[in-house]
């Protein structure tokens, strides 16, 4: 063997073993990122989960809160009564003054238990307040009961708003928890 075939032989073997690396690299993020993020919820209960959501967030977005109502947990709801629930929601959701933003899309990333019981459901959310628009990572609280799925509420999870970018790294982690014992922050002046 010449010293020019033993340099390429080396640098066939070099590339070889890159290659390997390469494609390892690959597969492992694919693996990560290809993992089913409703993975924590039985099987038999994903596709329900994922259309309540997609529910969840259009009465979010069309403002139909006598609507919105039906997908809202018992602790969510608290004492409220529909009539009052929707009057709530339309006083802290008004279009020229809001305490509250209005959900407007939400792209699910990952669900994490709760605490006290239920889903943290942690996503990309868009969100509008008074006309200005609001992008980052959202959490949403889920609880199965009654035979289906309802929210406890939603919000995002820090502000200034996390980019939602940030849930790109698998491990990423809410740096705080929310509670979700009681009623949505809308209706927490209802006696």
């Amino acid at each position: 063997m010449q010293n020019g075939d033993a340099d390429y032989m080396r640098l066939r073997i070099g590339v070889s073993i890159l290659t390997l690396v390469l494609m390892s690299s690959v597969a492992t993020y694919a693996g990560v990122s290809g993992a089913d993020p409703l993975s924590k919820i039985p099987q038999q209960q994903r596709a329900s989960l994922t259309k309540r959501i997609s529910q969840y967030v259009t009465e979010n977005r069309n403002r139909n809160w006598n609507k919105l109502y039906d997908l809202i947990s018992s602790t969510g709801r608290g004492a409220a009564s529909r009539e009052m629930f929707v009057a709530q929601m339309r006083s802290a959701h008004g279009v020229s003054f809001a305490n509250s933003p209005d959900l407007q899309e939400f792209v699910l990333n990952r669900v994490l238990d709760g605490e006290g019981g239920g889903f943290d459901i942690y996503g990309c959310g868009k969100a509008q307040r008074e006309g200005n628009l609001y992008k980052g990572i959202a959490v949403m609280h889920a609880v199965y009961e009654q035979g289906d799925w309802f929210f406890t509420g939603w919000s995002f999870t820090s502000f200034p708003n996390e980019a939602c970018k940030d849930l790109a790294d698998p491990g990423w982690e809410p740096e705080n928890r929310m509670g979700w014992d009681k009623p949505m922050e809308e209706l927490r002046s209802v006696p």
